[in-house]
Order: structure tokens, then sequence, then C-alpha cells
């Protein structure tokens, strides 16, 4: 599996990236085929706060997942990012399975 991250408007911290690495490296154990995994992080300051965005793009043969999260760090961004790609992916490998068993 390919992994990309851009970060844009931040420099990326070797912690942050072990954390991202970490957590991408388990989307294998929901969906064993993926082809590529793209992250995109965004930091926008304004007057008022400071908001993070994560774009997770996830390519699998015949589809591409996507989900876009904001929060207050790129942590919690990530993660709740993350935690819907697990359900996307989830989703996608019992699709699958389904239409393999139904013989379409």
């Amino acid at each position: 599996m390919r992994i990309t991250i851009q970060a844009l408007n931040f420099s990326l911290k070797s912690s942050l990236k072990k954390f991202i690495a970490k957590r991408i490296d388990k989307y294998q154990h929901y969906y064993g085929k993926i082809l590529s995994t793209d992250l995109y992080m965004k930091l926008e300051k304004s007057a008022q706060k400071r908001t993070t965005q994560v774009e997770i793009k996830v390519k699998i043969p015949g589809d591409t997942l996507m989900v876009k999260k904001e929060s207050g760090t790129f942590e919690e961004a990530f993660d709740a990012a993350s935690r819907a790609v697990e359900r996307l992916l989830i989703r996608s490998k019992e699709k699958h399975l389904r239409s393999f068993q139904n013989g379409v």
C-alpha cells in the first residue's frame, strides 16, 4: 500500500507522522486489497480560532473512499476521519463478499 501525506500551511512533526502511519496500517486489517492512501492535512488560522482539516482518500479496486473532517487538533480530526474510513472499508468488504456469494 502506498501512503502519501500532504501538509498545507504547517510542518509535519515526526510524532504526528508516526501516529498517522500506525493508524493507516490498521486499514489492511479491514480491507486487504488497498491500493493507496492519500492524506491531506490543512491548517486554517483566523482571528477567532484555529481549525484543522483532514481529508483521507483510500483507493481500493473499483472504488475510491473519501472522508473529510474538521476539528481543533490534527489528532482529533484524523481520529474521526480514520474511524469513518474504517467503517467504509468494512461496508465495502461486506458488499464485495455479498456480491461474490450471490454470483454477481
